[in-house]
């Protein structure tokens, strides 16, 4: 089976280490200097999971932080092999403009970039934003983004007229159109993202439940795309904290507040559960947890070669 694992950069995430965590670790030195901003801790995130063979990064929309677009496109050079996967809300302005922008960092990735599209935010926050769609329309604004977007990069002449997007004689024309466009996640645990997502998504990325939630959800998305005619990948969001002890792991969850939902553990007993969760039909992994840096290193050197070994022997035997 084909596992795809993302650590993720949390843009809004205090960017400060203590410095007993830097030794407890072990795994690192700081090398920053009060001249380095906090691009350059972006860019330490990506190289650490670059170094610890996780397969991509995704980086989380968060209103009153750093545009996650924009620190992806920052960090895209510094990680010349990971998928990098920005989440950014479907009101972030023209669909054909998003497309332009989309395959215009394919061409300088050479095809490593994913769009997440973020659920929608609570009415108050959007109208603080500028987004005043009814909350019965935001899952059909979605799909006439995603609509759109497709339509410029795949047709010309492309002509649309929906509630929320208009586009006449659109289309990309060469170079533009010879990339890959970028493959879409989306979100959601209700029946309406559900069938969006049946209909539109490449990936749905479940939020972190107990593994019979999961199982259920996975099941009904797996038949309303099927009804569609068409395939969705599984993945979920998952926030994990692995230490050598399991005592010091549950220690160290309680410092930092993790949520129930969150995989503490020593590092096989985190692989372990992981695994559980592959055998659901999950195969696309974004692990996330506090300390970003230091747990990225400590993530994909003890629990991501325990967890690809017991996925690797699950598939050898099937």
């Amino acid at each position: 089976m084909t596992i795809q694992t993302y650590w993720q950069l949390d843009v809004a995430e205090d960017a400060a280490r203590s410095e007993s965590g830097a030794r407890r670790s072990g795994l690192f030195r700081d090398v920053r200097t009060p001249g380095l901003n906090r691009y350059d801790y972006y860019a330490q995130v990506a190289q650490a999971a670059a170094q610890t063979a996780f397969d991509g990064l995704f980086l989380p929309h968060r209103p009153q932080s750093d545009d996650s677009t924009i620190v992806t496109a920052a960090i895209a050079r510094e990680v010349p092999r990971l998928m990098l996967v920005p989440e950014f809300p479907a009101s972030a302005g023209s669909a054909v403009y998003a497309a332009k922008q989309a395959v215009s960092f394919q061409r300088q990735t050479r095809d490593r970039l994913g769009w997440a599209i973020a659920n929608p935010a609570d009415g108050a926050t959007r109208a603080r934003d500028g987004d005043h769609v009814p909350e019965e329309q935001l899952h059909a604004r979605t799909e006439e983004f995603l609509t759109v977007a497709r339509g410029v990069h795949a047709e010309r002449p492309f002509d649309f007229s929906g509630e929320h997007f208009e586009v006449q004689g659109g289309g990309f024309q060469a170079p533009l159109k010879r990339v890959a466009f970028p493959k879409v996640f989306l979100q959601g645990e209700s029946e309406e993202a559900l069938d969006l997502s049946a209909r539109t998504a490449d990936v749905h990325l479940f939020a972190a439940a107990p593994l019979p939630a999961l199982r259920n959800l996975v099941e009904t998305l797996d038949t309303l795309a099927a009804r569609a005619g068409r395939a969705v990948a599984f993945g979920v969001i998952q926030p994990v904290l692995a230490r050598d002890d399991a005592e010091d792991a549950r220690r160290d969850a309680s410092r930092v507040g993790l949520p129930d939902t969150a995989i503490v553990g020593t590092y096989a007993e985190v692989a372990q559960r992981l695994a559980d969760l592959a055998a659901l039909g999950l195969r696309h992994f974004v692990l996330a947890a506090p300390s970003s840096l230091e747990e990225a290193y400590r993530i994909g050197q003890h629990v991501l070669p325990r967890f690809r070994a017991l996925t690797e022997r699950v598939a050898a035997a099937a």
